[in-house]
């Protein structure tokens, strides 16, 4: 799976999740400051990450996720099974 497949499928998450529009989400968006998202909210996209992807991200690693780049980042990092 490419980055832009990984991204366009992290972005449509949190489209849906967020109820935002896909094309207000930019690949650099941070989800407190920018997107105005809460925590739970934020767990909420990280968890459907991990669905959508068949992939399990530990979850110290989950409270890490900031911006929609860091999402793709360890999507990609566990799609590859570098752990």
């Amino acid at each position: 799976m490419t980055t832009d497949e990984i991204r366009a499928t992290v972005k449509g998450s949190i489209a849906k999740i967020a109820n935002l529009d896909n094309a207000d989400i930019s690949d650099h968006a941070s989800y407190k400051d920018d997107l105005k998202l809460d925590s739970l909210t934020i767990l909420e996209i990280a968890v459907d990450a991990e669905y959508q992807f068949k992939i399990k991200i530990p979850d110290e690693e989950l409270g890490a996720i900031r911006t929609v780049d860091d999402t793709v980042r360890l999507v990609q990092q566990y799609l590859s099974g570098v752990s």
